[in-house]
């Protein structure tokens, strides 16, 4: 992928993953419990679309560091996004495993996922906060480039572009609704005691 399209896909990618996390948020804002369902939900559909950004931006990171010219040329991402960017990866990588996670685990391990999402998802909504500061308005200008058609077909491949964006979101809708008999197991869980209380009952059975 050439340079300029990789910013455009990126831009593109991210603006709509801004639109879903602020939805998500507002699930937590207005009340988890009344809007849970809704979370489950949008949390499974924004799980494609996070893939895709993690591709194009390790893609950019692989181009730039194995010294491909044209990537060069563009420069170096800000030092203090560079530095940020390993801790977003691995609350990104946190936050949506040990949510999936959430929903086919029992007692102890449960806990220890139930453990994880709750401070991970507080590290990931600060980290992407500063992210959509700094490079908001960047993706803003990108995003409206590749819309209009005489600079659209100024970058090469843009149809490609579309296709694999488009292929993302359908994909994150289709895992929300495809998992949509499943999302009880999320809808459901046992309270953090109760679930404390068998892990424990089961260990003891074991003995």
């Amino acid at each position: 992928m050439n340079p300029d399209g990789n910013e455009r896909l990126t831009a593109a990618v991210g603006l709509v993953l801004i639109v879903l996390t602020v939805i998500e948020l507002a699930t937590l804002l207005l009340g988890l419990h009344q809007f849970l369902s809704l979370h489950v939900f949008v949390g499974l559909v924004l799980i494609p679309p996070v893939v895709l950004k993690l591709v194009t931006t390790g893609w950019r990171f692989a181009r730039y560091y194995g010294r491909t010219a044209a990537y060069r040329s563009k420069g170096a991402p800000q030092l203090a996004m560079r530095l940020m960017a390993p801790l977003l990866v691995a609350a990104t990588v946190f936050l949506f495993g040990s949510g999936v996670a959430m929903g086919f685990l029992h007692g102890s391990s449960l806990q220890f996922a139930r453990n994880v999402h709750g401070p991970a998802s507080v590290i990931w909504m600060i980290l992407v906060g500063v992210h959509v500061l700094v490079y908001l308005q960047r993706a803003l200008v990108y995003a409206k480039e590749d819309v209009e058609p005489a600079s659209r077909r100024a970058v090469r491949g843009a149809r490609a572009r579309s296709l694999v964006l488009g292929a993302a979101i359908g994909l994150g809708l289709l895992a929300g609704v495809g998992t949509l008999s499943l999302q009880h197991r999320w809808l459901h869980l046992p309270p953090k005691h109760h679930d404390h209380r068998s892990g424990l009952g089961r260990r003891a059975r074991d003995r």
